[in-house]
């Protein structure tokens, strides 16, 4: 052999390699680089950065790999779990094919254990759903699934009255950090000088009484102006006292609030058994002061009544409430309503004009919500703009005042009853625009509550995604929400048990190198 002919088949040989390198090499960077439909789906959902206040800008990567880490800390990538909820979110093809794929990123992202620090969200962020075997449909319809775990409460129930989970406890820092990424924590405040009008939404009587205070806040500290109306969007949610009560120390701060014009954050909420009886207590004798003053006749002998169980209680009443016990002769209610009416006469700044509240009535056995209350708000606004109250213009900004850690779920709630009925009366193609900004305090809630309005959250997502996707592509989602919610869809199906893992796809050190590296 000649050493020409050496030298070539040296120089060959490494040609080879070098291709072979630079191939491989390619192709692990095209398979990192492509976006997984976690991805994807998450963008979908609104998960695409924020600027804060402050200017600081939180990427699209933080909020995805946040809710991540919510999951992780709360259990719900536990193999078991995840072969329960791929079957009960139904209807995807090759099901053990798609577990072993999902048990892989599992398994790489060492989300099977429960420590955070060693739970790589990036990873699992790039990796999810990834597989042909899986659509973008099947993502968004199992991020609401796992993600109503989190709502985890029965008809009825209210937020505080859920039961902290150990979990949460142990990981509350952790918890929190994703929680803010997820714009369910801090303050957020208003980006203009003039609106076209301010909703105050409704609530409870000192969440509501701290949204009054904050709005007041807002107009006064950054001299904004309302144009319009301001609504406060209430309706015919009966009260009682264990959650329309205020503690007589913290109401002493409302009214110092109030009177200075300075934010709710500034209220301090100290909770301790004594606290939660004179809240009670107080919520008794504002439920006596209010039957009072607007002449509604409560039993003389027995003014307060409480059920031990559901079977006792009448239509729209639970169990453990202090309610009002009315006069066999009275046919009226102390509502929601009637309160907010009481609430502006204690704590609305007399510099606010024109000033209405929203009645929204009850719906058979469903109480007034967010959605409802926004859709008389939207309908009010919409007959204003039809009657030419507004002349020639088309785009409006509604300041949307309400509070964390529902900012977020309320603000696209109201928002999409706008819109439906902007479209319903052809409005939309004439070019009207009416934007919802929602603005409020920081949220004063323990976490679990925090994690249940994140099932909430991520349920109102999905409802603006679906919406987008039938106008886009003229057909229904795969899946009804009512097969996703917690407290609608069916929790006697019955799983067949979880199959062996029989080895755990390869994933190659380059690609999880690039993985690591790579946004």
């Amino acid at each position: 052999m000649t050493e020409l002919t050496t030298k070539s088949i040296i120089i060959g040989t490494g040609v080879a390699m070098v291709s072979f390198i630079i191939y491989y090499t390619y192709h692990a960077y095209r398979r990192s680089i492509k976006p997984s439909k976690y991805m994807l789906a998450a963008e979908k959902l609104g998960l695409l950065g924020y600027n804060k206040s402050n200017g600081e800008r939180i990427s699209a990567e933080s909020q995805q790999e946040a809710l991540l880490k919510i999951f992780h800390l709360a259990g719900y990538f536990n193999l078991s779990n995840l072969w329960h909820d791929l079957n009960c979110l139904g209807c995807i093809k090759n099901l053990e094919t798609v577990f072993e794929e999902i048990s892989a990123v599992v398994k790489f992202s060492n989300a099977d254990q429960p420590s955070p620090e060693k739970f790589n969200a990036k990873y699992m962020r790039k990796n999810l759903f990834k597989s042909v075997n899986i659509d973008l449909q099947d993502a968004l319809d199992f991020i609401l699934y796992i993600g109503q775990h989190a709502f985890n409460r029965q008809v009825g129930q209210e937020r505080y009255e859920l039961i902290s989970h150990d979990w949460i406890t142990t990981y509350m820092d952790e918890y929190r950090a994703s929680a803010r990424l997820l714009r369910l924590i801090d303050r957020e405040y208003p980006s203009l000088n003039e609106y076209d009008g301010g909703w105050i939404a409704g609530a409870s009587r000192v969440a509501l009484a701290q949204r009054i205070i904050d709005f007041n806040y807002y107009l006064v500290s950054r001299n904004i102006k309302i144009n319009g109306e301001t609504l406060i969007l209430a309706g015919e949610r009966e009260i009682w006292a264990n959650i329309d009560g205020i503690c007589p120390t913290i109401n002493e701060q409302l009214l110092a609030a109030s009177r200075n014009n300075v934010n709710a954050d500034t209220i301090s909420f100290p909770s301790s058994i004594d606290d939660d009886f004179a809240r009670i207590e107080e919520g008794k004798s504002y439920i006596m002061y209010l039957a009072q003053y607007y002449n509604i006749k409560l039993n003389s002998s027995k003014p307060f009544i409480q059920y031990k169980n559901k079977d006792e209680c009448p239509p729209n009443r639970f169990p453990n409430r202090i309610y009002p016990n009315y006069d066999t002769s009275e046919n009226s209610k102390l509502t929601e309503t009637l309160m907010s009416h009481d609430l502006v006469r204690t704590y609305f700044n007399t510099n606010v004009k024109n000033i209405s509240i929203v009645d929204t009535l009850a719906e058979g056995q469903d109480r007034p919500n967010t959605m409802s209350t926004a859709r008389d708000a939207a309908v009010r606004l919409v007959k204003r703009i039809i009657a030419g109250d507004y002349g020639d213009k088309k785009a409006f900004v509604v300041l949307f005042c309400t509070n964390n850690l529902c900012m977020e779920r309320q603000k696209l709630a109201t928002q999409q009853q706008v819109n439906q009925f902007l479209e319903k009366y052809d409005l939309i193609t004439k070019g009207y625009e009416v934007k919802i900004e929602g603005v409020g305090y920081s949220c004063k809630q323990q976490l679990s509550t925090v994690h249940s309005e994140l099932g909430a959250l991520l349920a109102e997502k999905w409802r603006t995604v679906a919406v987008n996707l039938e106008k886009l592509l003229g057909k229904k989602p795969k899946r009804d929400i009512r097969s996703l919610l917690f407290q609608t869809r069916d929790k006697a199906i019955i799983v067949s048990d979880q199959p062996k893992i029989k080895g755990h796809p390869s994933d190659s050190l380059l690609k999880r190198w690039f993985d690591s590296y790579l946004a």
